[in-house]
């Protein structure tokens, strides 16, 4: 549980994507700046509306969270509307739950080197695939199958099951074994 590393919780803040379908940008930053925070010690605030605005992508109208990290590669094979790549501070391009426009040009202090599909691409990892890639690499970036149960969600354990297509993207941070049957 990346949330409690000897008493450090080594996560991003938990944040409201408002009424824009950008869950996409939320987990990738997401996993980003809790990975920053792991290897370089550094808390930092990255623009999920920079991806949502400048890189030609779903905008509010929501996106594979695969395709948002290409323009986080340190490569710069995708670059955004300015040619410009990688993470942007929200300070300089603050979230507004809108499809804005872009506003060119802004800093890009952090970089990917690579990102890869956990298990099958475009398949169901296994649970031990997982919790391998947590312990890893830090927090991951997942998609996940929501309904009506999940909007209404308030707190604590969410044990809902719904087989119907994936249409959101969160952060996952861990996991613990002695929740349940199954664990958590």
């Amino acid at each position: 549980d990346w949330r409690n590393i000897d008493g450090e919780n080594l996560c991003t803040p938990i944040r409201n994507q408002g009424g824009c379908g950008s869950c996409w940008a939320f987990a990738v930053m997401g996993s980003m700046e809790s990975n920053i925070r792991i290897h370089d010690g550094v808390a930092t605030d990255l623009s999920e509306q920079w991806l949502v605005s400048c890189c030609g992508l779903g905008g509010c109208s929501g996106e594979w969270p695969g395709n948002a990290a290409n323009y986080l590669l340190e490569n710069g094979t995708y670059v955004d509307e300015c040619g410009d790549y990688g993470a942007t501070y929200e300070s300089e391009f603050p979230y507004v739950a809108s499809d804005v426009p872009c506003g060119c040009p802004y800093t890009h202090p952090y970089t990917i080197s690579d990102w890869a599909f956990i298990g099958p691409q475009w398949g169901n990892p296994t649970t031990d695939q997982l919790k391998e890639a947590i312990m890893e690499h830090g927090p991951i970036t997942v998609c996940v199958t929501v309904n009506d149960a999940f909007q209404a969600y308030n707190g604590g354990i969410f044990n809902a099951s719904d087989t119907g297509d994936v249409n959101h993207a969160v952060v996952l941070v861990g996991w613990d074994d002695s929740q349940g049957e199954n664990g958590v």
